[in-house]
């Protein structure tokens, strides 16, 4: 309801169409407050699910992370699994959903206990989407993420 009120039928019937989820295509980081994809005419949103679909739709993240990430780290290629009945959880696992992740260690942070409390501070580039995927992958090569 809150895109109606801000295109009018008339000029935008698009987001008035149920048919069409009324041009919601995607909600990004579903469960966060993560943004809403929309098309508000058909022209934009077969051009966003094109790119959805296609994944051209580019996704970055910053995320600091329990441990000093290699620099050879760069890339995860591993499938995402519900855990169990736990719907809200997710693993890594083979039999899982495809789910790529390319990362690069932007910087590290030491203190006086070097490699107890080391973080490592990553750009990541999500190619699908999967839920918890970052949290997933980072958790399986050994760095945790912090936030």
């Amino acid at each position: 309801n809150f895109v109606q009120p801000l295109f009018p039928a008339s000029h935008f019937p698009l987001p008035h169409w149920s048919i069409f989820d009324h041009g919601f295509l995607h909600r990004l980081d579903v469960p966060s407050s993560g943004l809403v994809l929309c098309g508000i005419t058909m022209e934009g949103y077969y051009s966003l699910r094109l790119q959805l679909n296609t994944y051209r739709l580019e996704r970055e993240y910053l995320v600091l992370c329990l441990g000093p990430v290699p620099p050879a780290l760069r890339k995860i290629e591993l499938g995402i699994a519900s855990a169990g009945d736990a719907k809200n959880k997710s693993i890594g696992h083979e039999l899982g959903r495809r789910a790529e992740t390319h990362m690069q260690a932007t910087a590290h942070l030491w203190d006086d206990d070097l490699l107890r409390n080391a973080r490592s501070c990553l750009a990541i580039k999500i190619r699908t989407g999967r839920r918890h995927q970052i949290r997933t992958h980072m958790v399986h090569c050994g760095h945790p993420t912090v936030c």
